[in-house]
């Protein structure tokens, strides 16, 4: 998948999808959202990959002791094939306290 693909609607889905997936584990332990998806160049690379920022609320300590959450990635990786995204995935979490301040640092509109 090429840069620039990532539209609004495309990133519902792949947010939909992180969505389901972190409730599934978590089961209301943590609550996730928003979730933003941004193409970001690899400088090393040069190559597109998609990176995945999901703001958390509640004991942000059970993300650390969770090896689970590391391999994020690999658990959508079949959804978001399924819908066509086949680029390389990060992600990170976001503090729900830092959000306000994160979302216009990095030019988000929410």
């Amino acid at each position: 998948m090429a840069y620039g693909v990532i539209d609004k609607s495309l990133e519902l889905q792949i947010a939909d999808i992180v969505q389901r997936t972190l409730d599934d584990h978590y089961q209301g332990a943590l609550t996730f959202g928003p979730i933003r998806v941004q193409e970001t160049d690899d400088m090393v690379t040069g190559e597109w990959y998609l990176h995945i920022y999901i703001v958390v609320d509640g004991d942000y300590e059970l993300l650390y002791h969770d090896r689970w959450n590391g391999l994020l990635p690999r658990h959508i990786e079949a959804d978001l094939k399924a819908i066509g995204v086949t680029q390389f995935v990060n992600h990170s979490f976001v503090g729900k306290y830092e959000w306000p301040w994160f979302s216009k640092a990095k030019g988000f509109d929410c």
